[in-house]
């Protein structure tokens, strides 16, 4: 596996991702650090309430995907648990999560996911990008770490780990 793309998602794939997600629910340590979505979620963030990136083998093999969502002024806008102003909430992404085939994990996807969802939205309007991981998920807290975000506030089941937009670099790989 040394070669492997990211690019983005296309309706054809969901198929494909449907099942990487089912991989995901069956092979996770902890029931509680994996909840997911439903087909329709999956389609509505190919294109129309964000977007989503896929990591691609050599042979096209789809080894993982991260949902980017553009929550607007949607009640699940994380910026909210923020105290986010009005002019803030609309510039708000979730770097929602990410999914990584077993037999990927380990080859830092999910930071490559990070870094290139941060650069699609260079030129755009949104500069919070904010995300969640479940407190005692260590795996993807690191991966949240390594890819410049910090922990903003703890909730349920939940850290909301936050980077705006003057902490955009390219100096994680």
């Amino acid at each position: 596996m040394k070669h492997i793309t990211i690019k983005r998602a296309e309706q054809a794939d969901v198929d494909a991702i449907m099942q990487l997600m089912q991989e995901a629910v069956d092979t996770v340590k902890v029931s509680d650090w994996f909840l997911p979505d439903n087909r329709q979620y999956i389609e509505e963030h190919i294109s129309d309430r964000g977007f989503t990136l896929k990591a691609l083998s050599s042979n096209n093999e789809i080894l993982g995907f991260f949902i980017v969502d553009l929550p607007g002024e949607s009640k699940h806008n994380l910026g909210y648990d923020l105290n986010y102003d009005d002019h803030k909430i609309h510039k708000v992404a979730h770097m929602d999560y990410a999914v990584v085939t077993s037999k990927a994990r380990g080859l830092g996807l999910q930071r490559r996911f990070f870094k290139e969802a941060e650069k699609q939205l260079e030129d755009t309007i949104y500069e919070y990008f904010l995300g969640t991981v479940h407190p005692d998920n260590i795996y993807s807290r690191t991966n949240f770490v390594k890819a410049g975000y910090r922990e903003a506030r703890q909730c349920q089941n939940m850290v909301v780990c936050n980077v705006s937009s003057w902490k955009r670099r390219n100096d994680y790989e």
